[in-house]
């Protein structure tokens, strides 16, 4: 009897162990994604005016960005360029896919030139199942945010499943909520931190 319930603790022990590493390795790669989006942003700011056509612009912001997470001690060891993101420069790495582009406003009474619009950098899982599950959005012009990603289940490994340029922003009905939103997309954002624009 004794034998059984020895097994029995040792099972649940293990059982409970296995959660915990699981939660510690979705934290993270969610914080080493939500970091890599942050030092994304800020380097691309210091460059723009941003030719998006520019393969040279494109590696020298790749090799400052680098730089930047390198001496904040994050991992980029993984980190390789995504060639086929028409809307920006996209990068991808073991968790997540990382893009910097043009972040034009979905509503119609915001009217923006092509040449005029602020930047985002975003960061969303690379695939459905692993560690990464949250959605984190970098615009230039507003707050910084992120989602669980619950409603549209963003991955980059489905091409369907990946954001549109813009879709993070607030709607008109939540502009007076301070700190979640619903964004264009009905994905519900927590704000990290209030922007000073």
């Amino acid at each position: 009897m004794t034998l059984w319930v020895l097994l029995g603790l040792l099972a649940l022990g293990g059982t409970f162990a296995l959660i915990l590493m699981t939660a510690r390795r979705s934290a993270r790669a969610e914080s080493r994604g939500d970091d890599l989006a942050s030092l994304l942003l800020q380097e691309s700011q210091a460059i723009v005016p941003i030719d998006w056509t520019s393969s040279w612009q494109r590696d020298h912001l790749t090799s400052r960005w680098l730089a930047a997470a390198m001496s904040q001690g994050v991992s980029v060891s993984e980190l390789e360029p995504n060639e086929g993101d028409e809307a920006g420069f996209a990068f991808l790495n073991k968790h997540y896919a990382l893009a910097v582009r043009p972040s034009p406003r979905l509503e119609a009474d915001v009217p923006t030139e092509e040449g005029d619009l602020p930047i985002e950098a975003v960061a969303w899982p690379r695939a459905e199942a692993g560690p990464a599950k949250s959605v984190f959005f970098h615009p230039e012009d507003a707050d910084r945010a992120y989602s669980r990603n619950l409603q549209s289940d963003y991955c980059f490994d489905l091409a369907a499943q990946r954001p549109r340029p813009g879709i993070f922003h607030r709607k008109p009905e939540s502009k007076s909520r301070a700190w979640d939103y619903r964004a264009f997309d009905d994905e519900r954002f927590l704000v990290q931190s209030r922007s000073t624009n």
